[in-house]
């Protein structure tokens, strides 16, 4: 596999591409699919279903891995928090007061919720090419924690952050919860036939720097440990949106192989900045997907000269967005590969 053998080291003459939510709502095959189901979490739920949309890229595009189709907010709809989602809107939960106990049984029980993930990805593994790799994912404990404790999106995550000021030992408390059944759910889905497992940290800017080292460095890290010690070696991949100049701090501090990086981060401080050893990810900006043509050339041949001497995976800073036209993804595949 090409994804893989980057990750390891190996030197090759083509770089592998895939596109964070290329399973999504720019396919038509997608919106296909996803209009038999009315509810998200169901249909995320829903093996088969889960399965179908996340091979359409694949058929389509040929990309060199496939990540699983779900939601990092399965971990939070597992504990009880009434996750769903309303149109126009966004996800939705019920807000985590900082006096709140999580019943210990939902951590106990917490695997059994989610299998159909799992399975999802043991189908998708059966059905994908041999030679394209298969990511399973989740959302860090901080990205998490703000939807648990907001009650869903947020502006500028100002009750998450009042937990950083005056609710510390409630903030360990939850940050533990969730590195311990985040670790669950990468176990299940490795165990079910994935070949790389991603942490998104989606709102990682949030966290004020000097404090990130606690809050989005630590939990991510005690993570990748927990797996390890249940025998999975598969690589990581890590997210931390937003971080910029704090990258290669996380980078030093975090034992993922692979570091992800949006499109704020100049590929010229990345290459030059964060450590050797380290495979970089990115990070076109998905607007410039979205005109397609010479304007994103130029931005593809940036990012690539940037890279020369590192290994590299090409993807975007952040998910393909759904007005993007299908054609012009297909432009970036063929641009790559040529």
């Amino acid at each position: 596999m090409l994804f893989l053998d980057t990750i390891a080291g190996k030197k090759s003459s083509q770089t592998p591409i895939w596109i964070m939510r290329q399973a999504g709502r720019y396919l038509q095959e997608y919106r296909d699919v996803r209009a038999t189901t009315s509810d998200f979490i169901s249909f995320c739920l829903t093996p088969d279903k889960a399965c179908e949309v996340t091979l359409q890229p694949i058929r389509r595009y040929d990309f060199d891995a496939a990540i699983i189709f779900s939601d990092i907010l399965i971990v939070p709809w597992a504990l009880n928090r009434d996750v769903h989602f309303i149109t126009g809107e966004g996800p939705k939960c019920t807000p985590l007061g900082s006096d709140e106990v999580i019943d210990h049984k939902l951590i106990t029980d917490f695997s059994s919720k989610i299998t159909a993930v799992a399975e999802a990805v043991r189908l998708t593994r059966a059905s994908l090419p041999e030679k394209t790799a298969l990511i399973g994912f989740a959302g860090a404990p901080w990205t998490l924690m703000t939807y648990m404790v907001e009650g869903g999106s947020s502006k500028d995550y100002a009750a998450t952050r009042n937990w950083l000021w005056g609710y510390q030992k409630q903030t360990d408390y939850l940050l533990e919860i969730l590195v311990e059944t985040i670790s669950q759910s990468l176990i299940s889905q490795a165990n079910a036939g994935a070949n790389a497992l991603m942490i998104f940290d989606s709102w990682a800017s949030a966290v004020p720097s000097d404090l990130r080292p606690w809050i989005v460095e630590r939990p991510v890290q005690a993570i990748i440990e927990r797996v390890r010690q249940a025998g999975i070696t598969l690589p990581f991949i890590c997210f931390p949106r937003g971080i910029s100049a704090d990258l290669p701090r996380f980078a030093d501090a975090v034992d993922c192989q692979v570091l992800a990086i949006d499109q704020g981060v100049s590929p010229v401080f990345a290459a030059k900045s964060i450590r050797a050893d380290m495979v970089l990810q990115g990070n076109l900006d998905p607007q410039a997907l979205l005109f397609g043509g010479d304007v994103m050339k130029r931005a593809v041949d940036q990012i690539q000269e940037a890279f020369l001497t590192r290994q590299h995976i090409f993807n975007l800073g952040h998910g393909i967005t759904p007005p993007t036209p299908i054609d012009h993804v297909a432009e970036l595949v063929d641009y790559i590969r040529r």
